[in-house]
C-alpha cells in the first residue's frame, strides 16, 4: 500500500526536489567546513610565527605543540608537525608585503568580484600604502578559505617563488 505513491509524478517531483536539497545541503556543509578549517589553520599557523618572534621560540615549538594538540584531540587528524609547519608557512607566505603587494593587481582585475567589493577594495586606488596594505592583510585569510587545504599544501610544496604563485 505504502508502494503506491512511488509510482505517482506528485511524489516522484517531490523526492527529487528533496534529493537535490540534500545534496545541496551537503555541499555547502563542506564549503563551510572547509572555510572553518582554513582560517583555524591561518591562526594557527599566524600564533606560531607571533610567539617565535615575540618570544624568541625557536623550531622546537612545533614539534612540541604538534605532540600536545594530537593528545588534546585524539584521533583527530591534521595536527602532525608537518602539517603545522605547513600551517606556519601558510601564514608567512600570504602575509608578507611582497605577496601582498602582488595580490594588488590581481584586486584591480577582479573589481567585480562580490568579495572584492565587500571588503572595500573594488574602486579604490590599490597602492598597497597604509590602509589598503591592512585592508588586504585581513581579505587574504577569506580569499584563501575558498580553496581546499590539500591545495595549499601542494602550493606550498611546489612553488617556491611568491611571484610564481597564484593568487586564491
Amino acid at each position: 500500500m505504502k508502494d503506491h505513491f512511488a509510482a505517482l509524478p506528485e511524489y516522484k517531483q517531490f523526492i527529487a526536489e528533496l534529493k537535490a536539497r540534500v545534496l545541496s545541503a551537503r555541499i555547502s556543509a563542506a564549503r563551510a567546513v572547509n572555510r572553518d578549517v582554513i582560517l583555524l589553520y591561518w591562526d594557527i599557523g599566524r600564533g606560531i610565527v607571533e610567539k617565535q618572534k615575540a618570544l624568541g621560540w625557536g623550531k622546537s615549538v612545533v614539534e612540541t605543540l604538534a605532540t600536545d594538540l594530537q593528545k588534546a584531540f585524539p584521533g583527530m587528524i591534521g595536527f602532525s608537525s608537518s602539517n603545522l609547519w605547513r600551517m606556519r608557512q601558510l601564514y608567512s607566505e600570504y602575509s608578507t608585503p611582497e605577496f601582498l603587494g602582488q595580490l594588488v593587481p590581481e584586486l584591480k582585475k577582479a573589481g567585480g568580484i562580490p568579495f572584492v567589493q565587500q571588503v572595500g577594495l573594488g574602486k579604490k586606488a590599490l597602492t598597497g600604502a597604509g590602509e589598503q596594505q591592512q585592508i588586504l592583510a585581513q581579505a587574504v585569510p577569506e580569499l584563501l578559505a575558498t580553496s581546499p587545504w590539500g591545495h595549499h599544501v601542494e602550493l606550498l610544496k611546489k612553488v617556491k617563488a611568491p611571484a610564481a604563485q597564484p593568487q586564491s
